[in-house]
C-alpha cells in the first residue's frame, strides 16, 4: 500500500516540480521509501508503506527486466505467486514482491493481465518506446486515482491535494454540492468528485494516455455480472459449501503480509465472519481493535465478546476502547483534510479512531468486514427489491414471512406495494422528494446541479439495486474513507468481501434466497454460520458504526452555531431554524444531520480552498 503520482506531457520541468511537490505532501502514505522517475514526457513518484518484500527489492519506481516499462504501483495482489507460477515459471525474479510480478507480466500480457489479477490496484506504467502511460485501478476502486488535465498535461495522483496548486482558489463541483447538501448523497456521480476539475479513474477500467491526448478514453475489463433470471441456481448445500469456500479464500488470501496483520470487529455479521475464519485457518496473531458506547442502546461489546469467547484458540490480541465524548469541534477539521471532502456523518471519524488504536499497536495492515452488505442485500432498499420481486411473482407466503419477521413497519410494508403495483407513482414521488428537499437550498444553488449526472436506477430489479449498492450509494464511501483514515497513518485497510470472485459466484443464486425468514444476507449467514455465535447469527438490528451526533452538537453548540451563521447555502429561514433548535435542543436526526452538513461543507471550503461561484 503506497502513494503514487505522475504526469504526462510535454513539460520535463512542470512534471519533475509536480512530482517533487507530491512527494511531500504523500509521506503519510508511504514513509518507508520513495522514488522518483523522470523522462522527457514523464515524471512518476512512489511513497512506499513496505508490506511484502520489505528489502529494497520492492522499490519502486520498478522497471521491467526488458528495460521497456517502468512502475509505480499502490495496492496488494493476492495471488501474484500463483500468477508467476503460471505465466512466468521460468523466470529468475530477483524478490518476490507482488510489484516485481506485476511488471513482468505486463511485459508480456499487457492489459490483459487484469483479468487475471486479484486483489486492489492503482497502476501507472510508462511505456519507453511508444511514450505512452497505461493506468488502471482495481474492480471496486478501492485505490485511489485522481485524474486532472490542463494546458501543460496529465496529472495523476492518489489523493486530490497534490493536483491543487499552491494558492489555487479551487472551484467546487455544484452538483455535487447541492446532491450532499439536499440529500446527503456523495461519492454516486461516477467520474465526478467534488472539485470542478478533478475526476476519479473509474473502478474497474483501463486507459492509454499519451502527451498530447486532451480526452481519456478508458476501457472496462470488469463489471459485476448480470445473470438471466432463468440461468440462477438455489442457494441449496452444495452451492452453500461454494459460497464458504470461497469467503475463506477470501479472506486468508488477504493475510498476505510480511508485517502484522489486525481486524476490525464490530460485533456485526461481517466482521464477525472475518475473525471466525482467521481464528479456524490462521496461525498468525491477529490484532483485534474494537470501540463501543458503553451504556448505550447501540452498544454492541455484547456481540464482540461473543465472538472471542466462541474462538478460544484464535490467537487474537484484544484492544479495546471507549468511544466515549465525540468532539466535532476538535476533530473535524483533521478528517475533512484526511478525506479531502465532505462526509456523511461522524461514524468515519469514529473509524479513524481505530486506525489511530491501530497505528499505536504498530500494525500496518488491518482487515474488516466491509462490502459484505453491498454484495449480499443487507440494506433495507436491497431487501425490498427481493420482497417487490417475490409480491410481484405472487410467492405471497415468503414475502409475508420476510415482511413480518423483519419488523419493517406500515411505511415500509405500503412502500413496497406501491412499487409493485404503480412503479411509475413510486417514480415520481422520488423524483418529487428531491425536488422538495432541494427547497431547503439558497435561492439559485439547486439550478447549478446538472441532474444529467445521476444515474436513475429501475428500484424494481435487484440487478440495479445491487450495482446502485456498489456503484454509487453506498461502497465508494465505504473504500474512500477506508483508504483516508488508514492511509493518514500510514496503513493498509483490506476488504475480504471484494473479493471478485465472491461476487461473480453470488451472481449466479437466486435472488429469494438472499433474504429468508426475515434475515438479509441469508446466503452469508448460512455459508459461514459455524464461525457465528448465535446471537450474531439471530441478528436483524443493523447498527453500523454508531456515533451520536446530537449529543456531539449540542456540546459543541457554540462552535456549531457560529458556522451555521456563517452558512450560504441553506434558505435563511431554514438556517434561522437550525440555530434556534440546536440552541433549545429540540433536534432531530434529520435536523441534526442538515446541521452536520452544513459543517461538513464549510470546513471542506475552508480547509481546501473552495470558493462557490459567485
Amino acid at each position: 500500500m503506497c502513494g503514487i503520482a505522475g504526469y504526462i506531457g510535454g513539460n520535463q520541468q512542470e512534471g519533475v516540480q509536480f512530482v517533487q511537490r507530491a512527494n511531500k505532501l504523500l509521506v503519510h502514505r508511504g514513509p518507508d521509501d520513495n522514488g522518483i522517475y523522470t523522462d522527457e514526457q514523464v515524471a512518476m513518484l512512489h511513497r512506499r508503506l513496505s508490506i511484502i518484500e520489505l528489502s529494497p527489492l520492492g522499490h519502486q519506481p520498478m522497471a521491467s527486466s526488458c528495460g521497456r516499462y517502468v512502475m509505480v504501483f499502490n495496492g496488494e495482489i493476492y495471488n501474484h505467486q500463483e500468477l508467476r507460477k503460471r505465466f512466468l515459471p521460468n523466470h529468475p525474479f530477483r524478490g518476490h514482491s507482488d510489484t516485481e510480478t506485476i511488471i513482468e507480466l505486463f511485459s508480456i500480457m499487457q492489459e490483459r493481465m487484469l483479468a487475471e489479477m486479484v486483489g486492489m490496484w492503482a497502476i501507472l506504467i510508462w511505456d519507453k518506446q511508444t511514450k505512452k502511460a497505461f493506468v488502471s485501478r482495481d474492480r471496486y476502486g478501492q485505490k485511489p486515482v485522481y485524474v486532472r488535465h490542463t494546458n501543460h498535461g496529465w496529472y495523476i495522483a492518489s489523493e486530490v491535494k497534490p493536483l491543487l496548486r499552491d494558492g489555487e482558489t479551487t472551484q467546487p463541483d455544484m452538483t455535487a454540492v447541492v446532491e450532499y447538501m439536499a440529500m446527503g448523497n456523495y461519492g454516486h456521480l461516477g467520474a465526478h468528485t467534488f472539485f470542478a476539475h478533478i475526476q476519479h479513474f473509474p473502478q474497474g477500467s483501463y486507459a492509454w494516455v499519451a502527451p498530447g491526448d486532451t480526452q481519456l478514453k478508458t476501457t472496462a475489463y470488469w463489471q459485476l455480472p448480470d445473470i438471466k433470471e432463468k440461468d440462477k441456481r438455489p442457494f441449496d448445500e452444495v452451492a452453500k459449501k461454494e459460497l464458504h469456500d470461497r469467503i475463506v479464500e477470501g479472506v486468508l488470501s488477504q493475510t498476505l503480509a510480511d508485517v502484522p496483520i489486525g481486524i476490525t470487529l464490530s460485533g456485526g455479521i461481517d466482521s464477525s465472519i472475518v475473525a471466525g475464519v482467521l481464528a479456524k485457518y490462521s496461525d498468525k496473531d491477529v490484532h483485534v481493535f474494537t470501540a463501543q458506547t458503553s451504556g448505550s442502546k447501540y452498544d454492541e461489546s455484547q456481540y464482540v465478546d461473543a465472538v472471542i469467547k466462541m474462538n478460544p484458540k484464535g490467537h487474537f490480541i484484544l484492544h479495546r476502547r471507549e468511544l466515549d465524548q465525540l468532539a466535532i469541534r476538535n476533530q473535524l477539521a483533521h478528517y475533512i483534510r484526511v478525506q479531502e471532502e465532505p462526509f456523511g456523518d461522524p461514524s468515519i471519524m469514529a473509524h479513524g479512531f481505530l486506525m489511530g488504536m491501530a497505528a499505536e499497536a504498530g500494525i500496518k495492515v488491518i482487515l474488516n468486514g466491509q462490502g459484505a452488505d453491498e454484495l449480499f442485500f443487507g440494506y433495507n432498499n436491497m431487501a425490498q427489491a427481493i420482497l417487490l420481486q417475490q409480491l410481484r411473482a405472487l410467492r405471497l407466503g415468503k414475502f409475508r414471512e420476510n415482511l413480518d419477521k423483519m419488523n419493517m413497519g406500515r411505511t415500509y410494508m405500503l412502500r413496497t406495494l406501491l412499487k409493485a403495483f404503480a412503479p411509475g407513482i413510486e417514480t415520481r414521488l422520488r423524483n418529487k422528494a428531491r425536488v422538495q428537499r432541494r427547497a431547503v437550498l439558497a435561492t439559485g444553488l439547486a439550478a447549478m446541479a446538472n441532474d444529467n449526472l445521476i444515474g436513475h436506477y429501475d428500484y424494481s430489479k435487484p440487478y440495479d439495486v445491487w450495482r446502485e449498492s456498489l456503484y454509487a450509494v453506498a461502497l465508494p464511501h465505504l473504500v474512500q474513507y477506508d483508504d483516508r483514515n488508514g492511509m493518514s497513518r500510514s496503513i493498509e485497510g483490506r476488504m475480504p468481501f471484494l473479493d471478485h470472485r465472491i461476487a461473480e459466484y453470488a451472481a449466479t443464486i437466486q435472488p429469494d434466497d438472499f433474504l429468508k425468514h426475515g434475515k438479509r444476507k441469508y446466503l452469508l449467514r448460512e455459508a459461514c454460520r459455524q464461525y457465528l455465535p448465535d446471537e450474531v447469527y439471530n441478528r436483524t438490528d443493523k447498527i453500523g458504526f454508531y456515533t451520536p451526533l446530537t449529543d456531539a452538537l449540542y456540546r459543541d453548540a457554540q462552535w456549531a452555531s457560529d458556522y451555521i451563521a456563517k452558512n450560504k447555502l441553506y434558505q435563511p429561514a431554514i438556517t434561522q431554524t437550525l440555530l434556534q433548535r440546536l440552541q433549545q435542543k429540540t433536534l432531530d436526526t434529520p435536523a441534526s444531520l442538515q446541521i452536520w452538513r452544513c459543517l461538513s461543507v464549510q470546513v471542506w471550503m475552508e480547509e481546501l480552498g473552495v470558493q462557490l461561484p459567485a
